[in-house]
């Protein structure tokens, strides 16, 4: 049933299932859950939780992240469906962080422009992609990145460069921030290239992709981070006899071990017993930290699940 709010003017939608806004289709509802259409009502809606104290949480695509059984509270703002500006001005893109990943690939490739293929098969959105330093084929956002803009609780704009972000492998200085909300984002562009032979390279980059990984879509991405300087995660717990393993509904795909897998009416706290075993039996047999590459939400952000 949808609410409206005095102050904010932005419908929201009280106890509404989020399961269904994620890739992994786990998770419980949101308190509330808005859906800004530009940056004003997003401004308008966290405005209107700030004064009351209540939590905010972000959701684009809804990959890379656990939302608990429980589900959130305060106000969700839903991102993936405003925020897709796309222009080109000159020699940049500038690019809104709800804009899916994809699509950015493929506009790109229509105008003829190299560096953007490696974001065809990431299943994110410009927002999420930017603070996590998505990346994939050797490549990642932070090189294509020029400069960028975010929200903050009390409604400054800041805006940053890309050395100023700190990027490094899945990280960036936005996590120390995660109460900030990207809004849009900048690109350099590098070279043109025929359209037709951008989107050869991305079929292939997709069609390496499809091969390594699992083809059930019910799943995060990869759940942790490869170890600096040491084997990848998934072959960490292939070797550490995961491939397969279940716990209820969720299970390590057979394919991939660095995917866990929804194979029916898994939950999260199915999810996190079976990345608690990885981890406690990783460090025993090669005293391997493996650090979560997906986010947990609420605790992650600071509050009880």
């Amino acid at each position: 049933m949808a609410a409206s709010p005095g102050e904010a003017g932005v419908a929201v939608f009280n106890e509404q299932p989020l399961a269904p806004l994620t890739t992994w289709k786990i998770g419980g509802p949101a308190r509330r859950l808005a859906a800004p259409r530009d940056v004003e009502e997003a401004c308008r809606l966290l405005a209107y939780a700030h004064r009351r104290g209540q939590p905010v949480f972000f959701l684009g695509a809804g990959s890379n992240v656990l939302i608990d059984d429980k589900g959130l509270p305060g106000l969700t703002l839903h991102l993936a469906g405003s925020l897709k500006k796309l222009e080109r001005q000159g020699d940049v893109l500038r690019a809104g962080a709800g804009l899916p990943l994809p699509r950015l690939a493929g506009a790109a490739a229509r105008w003829g422009l190299k560096g953007f293929e490696f974001l065809a098969g990431i299943p994110g959105t410009v927002g999420g992609a930017v603070r996590l330093n998505a990346g994939a084929h050797g490549r990642h956002l932070g090189q294509l990145l020029k400069r960028m803009w975010v929200l903050t609780p009390r409604l400054q704009l800041l805006e940053f460069s890309a050395a100023e972000l700190e990027f490094g492998y899945r990280t960036s200085r936005l996590l120390d921030f995660p109460h900030w909300l990207v809004v849009e984002a900048e690109f350099a562009l590098e070279e043109e290239a025929p359209p037709e032979q951008i989107r050869a390279r991305m079929r292939e980059l997709m069609a390496a992709r499809r091969a390594r990984q699992p083809r059930n879509p019910r799943s995060c991405g990869s759940v942790f981070k490869n170890p600096p300087g040491g084997p990848p995660a998934g072959h960490l717990i292939e070797q550490a006899g995961f491939k397969g393993r279940r716990c209820g509904d969720a299970q390590v795909s057979r394919k991939h071990a660095n995917f866990i897998l929804n194979v029916g009416r898994a939950s999260a706290a199915e999810v996190k017993t079976l990345i608690r075993e990885i981890q406690e039996e990783v460090w025993r047999r090669f005293g391997i930290t493996l650090e979560r590459e997906v986010v947990f939400l609420p605790e992650d952000l600071g509050y009880p699940a």
